[in-house]
């Protein structure tokens, strides 16, 4: 059972020379050591000679920080399989919080495409203003020499008591990002212990329907494109669900932790491995583990069925947990896209039709 359309996270490490509270990683307390890029090169070939009807897919560079891994492992992995798929997009997930060297920007440029990830925390990431300044300063510079930057916005408790919405699209537009999202906490690695960061469920959904009516208000789609909307207004638009909503993600995802073990969702990988890159292949597709992650996202909580918003909201996230009866959905924001004008929908999606 695998999916036409694979996204593979390659962990270089499972270290971070961050610490952040709200993590699915175990920051600075990783494992250390770097991944393997010969056994992973092995594996990636071995996939394709098994499955080759595969149409497409994803590479993103992860962690921990991938970047405290040498840049040039990364490079012989992208260059012994780069071509084994028809379409195969290549990137890197990165705290952004060093000194950008040469070797550094070759490989932004050269693998990546000028096109990345990186994240932005509120109160959650940086311990010093020192830090955060390197980090504003380098997506300042990086923008400016035409990187195609999506900046992963997590929501904490205190984000969404202290700043509005629009404030924080606006100060990353001001920077030259180009793509926001934004993401809820789940509870996996430093966040386990960080019960103070998760907000709840009804503020969450709060917080959503301000971000919605903030940003048809200032017309946000002519500046910044906001992949959370995308996600979900290419489901009222087209009937189509991508994302962390696809409710497909076991099927298509594989993590390839930095110690060769492999797991679905990257939340979840380093914790809970199904199999390891050293394994035959179909034992690898057929193990038990995986097979049971797949059944797992399959299913929805009752009362999904039942919800107004159900047609595009799909279940949402597996990975999200219900509060007292109350999920992490923004209901109240689908129940307002529902309402929109199509035309509205359009001009936020700017000719995105939910392709992963």
């Amino acid at each position: 059972m695998i999916h036409r359309d694979l996204i593979f996270y390659i962990k270089t490490t499972e270290t971070c020379q961050l610490n952040c509270d709200h993590c699915f990683t175990n920051g600075s307390n990783g494992q250390k050591g770097f991944f393997d890029e010969n056994r992973v090169i092995d594996f990636m070939h071995k996939l394709k000679n098994k499955v080759p009807q595969i149409n497409s897919g994803s590479v993103t560079f992860h962690g921990g920080e991938p970047m405290l891994c040498p840049p040039e492992k990364m490079i012989d992995l992208w260059q012994a399989c780069r071509d084994l798929w028809p379409s195969l997009f290549w990137s890197i997930q990165t705290n952004l919080t060093y000194k950008i060297d040469p070797i550094k920007l070759t490989f932004f440029e050269k693998v990546c495409q000028k096109t990345w990830g990186t994240s932005w925390d509120y109160d959650l990431r940086w311990k010093s203003k020192r830090s955060s300044d390197l980090w504003r300063s380098n997506i300042k510079e990086l923008a400016q020499d035409g990187h195609n930057i999506t900046v992963i916005v997590s929501l904490s408790k205190k984000l969404l008591q202290e700043k509005e919405p629009i404030e924080v699209i606006e100060d990353l537009a001001e920077l030259g990002v180009k793509h926001v999202n934004f993401e809820r906490i789940t509870s996996n690695g430093n966040a386990i212990a960080n019960k103070r960061v998760f907000p709840s469920n009804k503020d969450l959904d709060h917080w959503f329907d301000k971000m919605w009516r903030q940003s048809v208000n200032q017309k946000t789609y002519q500046y910044i494109d906001n992949l959370f909307f995308d996600s979900i207004l290419t489901s009222a638009v087209f009937n189509t669900f991508s994302g962390c909503r696809c409710r497909q993600c076991e099927q298509k995802v594989f993590t390839i932790n930095a110690d060769g073990s492999i797991g679905g969702c990257p939340n979840t990988a380093a914790e809970s491995p199904f199999a390891h890159i050293n394994e035959n292949i179909d034992d690898i597709l057929f193990n038990p583990g995986r097979l049971c992650n797949i059944e797992k996202e399959s299913r929805r909580n009752q009362a999904c069925y039942t919800c107004e918003v159900y047609d595009i909201c799909n279940g949402d996230c597996h990975q999200l947990a219900w509060e007292n009866g109350v999920c992490a959905a923004p209901k109240t924001l689908m129940s307002a896209v529902k309402k929109s004008d199509k035309e509205l929908l359009n001009s936020f999606l700017n000719g995105f039709q939910g392709q992963e």
